[in-house]
This record gives structure tokens, sequence and C-alpha cells, in this order.
């Protein structure tokens, strides 16, 4: 009988890759800050969202969860001087809803 697929003991296997994913995070630029254990968390909770049945599925799906917790967790962001300027001659107007 073929033993059943456990997730979690698979990702402890695979935890090394989950961390050096979490170490290039941690020299961009625009990092957020988070934490590897809430780093982890985040891949663990998208791996059973997704539910892989084997070791073939988690290993395909792994890299693609990681990239999206990866640009989750550093956003670049930037200041639009037109919606600043149209902000600051609306406020407190009903054309705040607009912009």
């Amino acid at each position: 009988m073929k033993a059943t697929f456990e997730l979690q003991n698979w990702m402890s296997e695979n935890r090394e890759i989950v961390i050096s994913k979490y170490n290039d995070l941690t020299n961009e630029a625009f990092f957020n800050g988070i934490s590897l254990k809430n780093f982890m968390i985040q891949v663990m909770n998208s791996m059973s969202i997704n539910n892989p049945k084997s070791d073939k599925r988690a290993a395909s799906l792994l890299p693609f969860v990681m990239g999206n917790v990866y640009v989750a967790n550093s956003k670049v962001s930037a200041n639009d001087s037109k919606t600043e300027a149209l902000k600051a001659k609306y406020e407190g107007t009903s054309f705040m809803a607009m912009i």
C-alpha cells in the first residue's frame, strides 16, 4: 500500500529552500520586514490551500507559492505627484471619492 503524502513533513524536509528564498527577500530594497517564521507560515498556508497530494506536485508548486509570498512581502511604491496634487486640491469634497 502506498504511503499517504504528509505536507508538513515534506515542507520540513525542504525548509532550506524556503529559508534561502527568505534570505533573498531580506536583501531586497523594498523588503517589508516580515520575520522568517511568518514567511514560512505564509508559504505553508499557501501550500495547504493548494493541497498537493504527492511529492512531485508539491515540488512543482513550491517555487510558485514562494514567489507569490515573496512578491507580497516586497512592494515597490512611489508617490504620484499628479494624484497628490488632486488630493490636496479636492480634500474634503465629494470629488475625493473619484481620486
